[in-house]
């Protein structure tokens, strides 16, 4: 997760299922959802939002309320995370960075930094508000992937990984660019596990666009663990009024659970799992052969089933049906001879390779990402394509 209400209000009642069917159940919080605040003593914002989060676990499970410390040591860092003592199968892991904001601006308080930031390359590293040692994006990965492993993760639920568009939501389907961020990197910390666990994401800040989809029942209890919640967290000044008042957008929220959903390739496709969200939709994004452009250029493109996204492959050879020709390694499409440079191999991971590099759509959440051709490792998501 991005903050500590994000699985109560984007994940539930998944989490509740999972819980109380008695899983084993681990949730992991990139920021420390500081909105700008300082982190000090023991009544500050941070500690609250914990706080608040361990009351809503528990109830939840239906336990006591009463948690003990038990960090985790993963690749030479020391987490803060929390165990539910009345059922040790549910934990709590704090990473603490900076809240980036919805457009990953990040505050003055924390040097403006962000996970936005921190994934596009524009920093080099973050600091976690409690002063501990920095992480760099590659740093973050390893930590993440190294959880998933350590826990023997089988599956992540996280966020929407798939928009580019940052801000505050509806009504546009904008999200918050610490969601958007975290989402793609647990998908990318899972692709690197060595299990590498299913990863389902899940509509965010977006979710009004989408029909109401729970039953009453489901509502009492997602408001309920909220509530729990924001006891704690849910107001400046402790102690919070008796009766917490939810916002439009927070009770749309309770009425509300979706998946982000994509479909699988047409005839001829080649899909990348990168898509890109729309309003209410995920957009997926197919190998498309160029009209007008030099040399007939190859570009990921929305898919939208016309000719020049309608590929074969043929003795190695990938032919596109809008020409005569076969894609080469330039990323063009040429009369097709055979050559080492239209030559083409696929594997079982989803990677498709020309000698020792990899068609790689890259994903820096950008609205138009590009399309090159990259070292087929480590594994990751912008290496992967269906077919």
């Amino acid at each position: 997760m991005a903050h500590q209400d994000d699985d109560l209000l984007f994940i539930s009642p998944e989490v509740q299922r999972l819980i109380r069917a008695r899983c084993f159940v681990g949730t992991v919080y990139l920021t420390a959802g500081d909105a700008g605040r300082p982190f000090t003593g023991g009544d500050s914002y941070v500690r609250r939002r914990e706080r608040g989060l361990r009351a809503a676990y528990a109830r939840m499970a239906g336990a006591a309320d009463h948690w003990f410390r038990a960090d985790l040591t993963v690749r030479g860092r020391d987490l803060v995370s929390y165990v539910l003592a009345g059922r040790p199968d549910v934990r709590l892991v704090f990473l603490r960075l900076p809240d980036g904001f919805p457009r990953g601006v990040g505050s003055p308080r924390y040097g403006r930094q962000s996970l936005l930031k921190l994934f596009r390359g524009q920093s080099a590293a973050m600091r976690p508000v409690d002063g501990t040692r920095p992480y760099t994006e590659a740093e973050l990965a390893s930590v993440l992937s190294g959880v998933l492993t350590l826990r023997k993760a089988e599956h992540v639920l996280t966020l929407d990984y798939d928009s580019a568009t940052f801000g505050v939501g509806p009504p546009n389907p904008a999200d918050h660019s610490d969601h958007e961020i975290t989402g793609r990197l647990f998908r990318r910390a899972a692709f690197r596990s060595p299990a590498r666990p299913a990863v389902t994401p899940y509509v965010g800040y977006g979710l009004p666009l989408l029909p109401a989809n729970l039953t009453p029942r489901q509502r009492r209890d997602k408001k309920a663990a909220y509530e729990a919640y924001a006891a704690y967290a849910g107001c400046i000044t402790l102690p919070c009024p008796s009766r917490i008042t939810l916002s439009r957008s927070h009770q749309q929220w309770m009425e509300r659970e979706h998946r982000r959903m994509h479909r699988q390739p047409g005839p001829g496709e080649v899909m990348s799992v990168i898509g890109r969200t729309a309003e209410r939709v995920a957009v997926e994004r197919c190998l498309t052969l160029g009209v007008g452009r030099p040399k007939a250029a190859v570009t990921t493109e929305d898919c939208d089933g016309s000719p020049a996204q309608r590929w074969t492959f043929v003795d190695g050879s990938i032919k596109a049906a809008a020409s005569d020709g076969c894609l080469t390694a330039a990323l063009g499409v040429a009369p097709c001879n055979g050559s080492s440079g239209q030559t083409w191999w696929r594997d079982a991971d989803g990677r498709i390779g020309s000698g020792e590099r990899c068609l790689h759509q890259d994903d820096l959440a950008e609205l138009s990402p590009r399309l090159t051709l990259q070292a087929c490792f480590p594994h990751q998501p912008e290496l992967r394509w269906l077919w």
